[in-house]
């Protein structure tokens, strides 16, 4: 029976998972962007284990016609990498044809934070004589304290939480497991929403994720930038706060403390240190503006 397009695509999934051990958001993404380039070749009937180099030139210049970013152009061409790399290691084609194809030049911008006192503000906003205001503030305290990704926080377990070592067990990209500690504000958060807000809001059916909705259900992503928003924009603060601003903060805060950049990297789960090494830039214009306010002949 001849191995199909669909096969292919099952096989490369299963690479991307067992043998590069990619998140799952990852994953979908790849294969999304192999369908899509599938469909193109299909379009003007060309190969895709015989194509060219030239070609993916071309499809890589159609989809900056189409207005797409750089950002998005590099990740299309890094997908195709992978695949033809796995393509050729499963002798489904003699060459790589994007191995010599680089991607566009990349501005790294870098990401908006608040400030230690604007912190300080969105943490207090919630009402805490309210059920909904207890988990929110639980939820908004654990976020900043262990710097969390979005879908971290929205996985997070009652059991992960390690109260006595004040530390919380964190499922990251790629299933890597980490302990994060947090602080003593985030443990009381925690422990206050526990003992009466989350029993309120658990229903027979509820998951053992540490923060529900008032259905009882887990928080969805869209649950919890909803939450995020609505204290946020309460705040007024001077741009769109999003849920990687937390992280974002967080992680430039620690710096500014004192705290190396081995230990963030660690801290925040990456798995590159270049990943972490943009909070020294952003350390770096913290410091000028120090300079720059404080210094008498700044």
């Amino acid at each position: 029976m001849p191995v199909t397009s669909d096969d292919i695509r099952d096989l490369f999934r299963s690479h991307l998972a067992v043998d590069l051990n990619l998140s799952t958001n990852t994953i979908s993404a790849y294969d999304r962007d192999l369908a899509e380039f599938t469909q193109w070749c299909h379009s003007l009937k060309l190969e895709l284990f015989g194509i060219r180099s030239e070609k993916v030139y071309d499809y890589l210049l159609s989809l900056r016609k189409k207005g797409r970013n750089p950002a998005t152009i590099a990740r299309r061409l890094s997908s195709l990498k992978h695949f033809y790399r796995f393509a050729v290691g499963e002798g489904l084609c003699r060459r790589n044809p994007c191995a010599s194809i680089e991607g566009p030049r990349l501005m790294r911008r870098l990401p908006q934070i608040l400030d230690q006192k604007e912190m300080e503000r969105l943490l207090t906003m919630p009402d805490t004589t309210t059920a909904l205001g207890l988990r929110d503030s639980a939820m908004l305290e654990t976020w900043y304290a262990c710097g969390l990704r979005v879908s971290e926080l929205q996985d997070l377990k009652v059991a992960d939480v390690i109260m006595e070592l004040r530390l919380v067990r964190v499922m990251g990209k790629g299933s890597r497991e980490r302990l994060v500690p947090f602080g003593r504000y985030a443990q009381e958060a925690i422990e206050a929403y526990l003992a009466t807000s989350r029993t309120a809001l658990s229903k027979p059916q509820s998951p053992g994720n540490l923060f529900l909705n008032f259905r009882g259900q887990a928080l969805s992503r869209m649950g919890l930038w909803k939450v995020l928003k609505k204290y946020s924009d309460k705040c007024n603060f001077r741009f769109a706060v999003t849920p990687h601003t937390i992280r974002h903060s967080c992680a430039t805060h620690l710096i500014e403390a004192g705290a190396d950049i081995r230990t963030v990297m660690e801290f925040l789960g990456h798995a590159d240190i270049s990943t972490t090494q943009i909070y020294t830039h952003l350390d770096r214009e913290y410091l000028r503006e120090v300079h720059r306010s404080f210094h008498p002949r700044a």
